[in-house]
Order: C-alpha cells, then structure tokens, then sequence
C-alpha cells in the first residue's frame, strides 16, 4: 500500500521540477528603474537639461507621479524644476533619500525577487501584460501606485520596522512592521495583479466578497512566491500567522455567530478586512485583517474541490457560491 503513495509523492516533486524549469526559462527582461535617482541628479543641474529625457524615459507614470504622488504640478510647468528642487531639498524628505541610498545601495537581490515573482505570474497568467518596475521618493505619501503599464513603489516607505524617521513622523508600530524591505516585491505584485483583476462591483459588497476577494489574491500570490513565507505575503508576524492557525475555527464561528460575513458597512468591512493593531472581538495578540485569512483557507477548500487555472479563480465573482461549494467547516 506504500509503493504507490511513494510513487504519486515522486511524480508530484518530478511535475514541481519541471514546472519550476519551464518558469526558469521565461525569457522576460522586467524594467525597474530608479526614478529618485534620476530626479536628484536633474535638479543638480541648474538648468534641469535633462528633463526631457526623464519624461520620455518614465512616459505617463512621471506625470502621474508629479501631479498625484508629490503635487508639483505637470513637468511642463515652467515653474516644476523649482517645485522639485525644494520638495527633494526639504529636510525630512532629504534625509528619507540618504537612508534610502544606503538601504538600496545593492538592489540586485530585489530586482532578482520581482522579477522570479513576474515570471511565476507570466507562466500563470500567460495572456495578462507585465508592468515596468519604478521607484521613487513620496515623501512617506503614496506607498505604492498604479498606472496601465507600470508598478511604482515608494523606496522610502520600506526603510525598515525600525527606521528611526517612522518613529519621529508618528507612525504606529504594527504599520511599521511592514515598512520593510522584505515586503517589496509581494506588494508590487499584489497591486498589479489587483489591476488585472480589480474587485467586482457587480455583487453586493459584503464582508465575505472582500474576504473572498483577499483570499484569492493570496492565493496567487502563494503560487508567484512559492519561496516567500506566507507570513510575508499576508504581513503578519511569525507568532500572528500561529495565532491563525490556532484559532482558524474560534475566527470563523465568530463571524457566523455575529452576523458579519454579509454586512455591507464600509466601516465595518474595514475593521475585518485592512490593516489595524489587532482583529475587533480578539485579543491583541491576534492580526489584523485575519479576516482575510479566513478568505484564504475559504480558496484553498473551494480548489480542493474544483479543478480550475488561476485566471479562472481570479474572474470568479459569486463569493457566496465559491463559499457554498468550498464546504468551509474548519
């Protein structure tokens, strides 16, 4: 009776190596250029000479950035060098840029990871485009943004956890946590694959639809990351990721005995479902969001089931079907 399990374990590590392989060989070249860097050496030059190349070079993100990101109005604006010059001159953001230059002095291991998480997302997702790679400075503003070709990411807004700057600008210790470095190339991923398949309107919006809707992202992004612990892909500690484990069925009766799975309360959704020091009706040592756990082992139970690719999990949009054919009962 063991020969065949042992078996059916070696083809699956044959199948894994090879899917690996396959994955490896992805001819796909990701961009990701500096645009900080960029921009510090433009203002350098009095003249700012080289602007035009530095809009051409970023195209539609730049301007998306100077106008959303650190409000300096277009770069046509025959007053932007100088809107430029006193944002990246100002002493918080200045000093933000030195610590960045010494975090991110040898960014090749985290080139490295994003693109190993494109290639993944590229095998999975073989019709879905993918992005350029732009970092920059926001002056602790926007994180991470979103255009139709490109992924930005806000360097200075991953300093790490204890970054002294975060501390002095009032920032709460459990979104510090995930002010790492470490939570790059998940987050990037995380935000285009939103892109690609943004959360449906088409449903009432109810907790279990967002619940269900962070489940499944997880679950690509699991199979995008597979080295990546899960922990790192959720933003949870290590002891945050137990406490989830340990209390998978306590979590889920108190969302069925509190009626919370179809509320429809933004405010409500958000205690459950975004970031926040600890799950409502929990104690502290519990995560936030582990609501979205609960939306992840909801996915892992509806594939057990049903045999479907990626972007077949991603387009379905009946969280209350995809729950009734999971059979969830941790």
């Amino acid at each position: 009776m063991k020969t065949p399990a042992l078996l059916l374990l070696l083809l699956c590590l044959i199948g894994c190596r090879s899917q690996e392989r396959e994955i490896a060989d992805i001819d796909l070249p990701l961009v990701v250029e500096r645009l900080e860097e960029d921009l510090y050496a433009l203002i350098d030059d009095a003249e700012c000479r080289a602007l035009p190349r530095i809009r051409e070079k970023y195209g539609a993100f730049f301007e998306s950035y100077n106008t959303g990101v650190i409000r300096a109005g277009e770069s046509r604006n025959p007053l932007y060098c100088e809107t430029v010059r006193r944002f990246l001159h100002h002493p918080v953001v200045d000093s933000a840029y030195r610590r960045v230059r010494q975090t991110y002095a040898r960014p090749q291991p985290l080139f490295d990871e994003l693109a190993d998480a494109f290639k993944h997302f590229k095998y999975y997702f073989p019709d879905a485009p993918v992005p350029h790679i732009y970092t920059y400075i926001s002056g602790f503003n926007e994180a991470l943004m979103l255009t139709d070709s490109a992924v930005g990411v806000s360097l200075d807004q991953f300093l790490g956890a204890d970054c002294p700057l975060y501390e002095r600008l009032g920032k709460a210790r459990y979104l510090r946590y995930n002010m790492r470095p470490e939570r790059i190339a998940p987050l990037c991923l995380q935000t285009w694959i939103n892109g690609e398949y943004p959360e449906p309107f088409g449903q009432e919006a109810t907790l279990l639809a967002r619940i269900i809707y962070e489940g499944k992202n997880l679950y690509a992004l699991r199979r995008c990351m597979p080295d990546k612990p899960i922990e790192d892909l959720l933003g949870f500690r290590p002891e945050q990721l137990q406490w989830c484990l340990d209390n998978e069925r306590t979590l889920w009766q108190h969302l069925i005995e509190e009626r919370l799975l179809f509320v429809t309360a933004p405010f409500t959704i958000q205690k459950y479902a975004a970031d926040a020091p600890f799950t409502p009706g929990f104690p502290t040592d519990s995560p936030g969001k582990a609501a979205n756990w609960i939306g992840y082992r909801i996915v892992c139970r509806y594939l057990r089931q049903k045999n479907c690719n990626l972007p077949e999990l991603m387009r379905l949009d009946n969280a209350q079907q995809l729950l009734k054919e999971a059979k969830y009962n941790p």
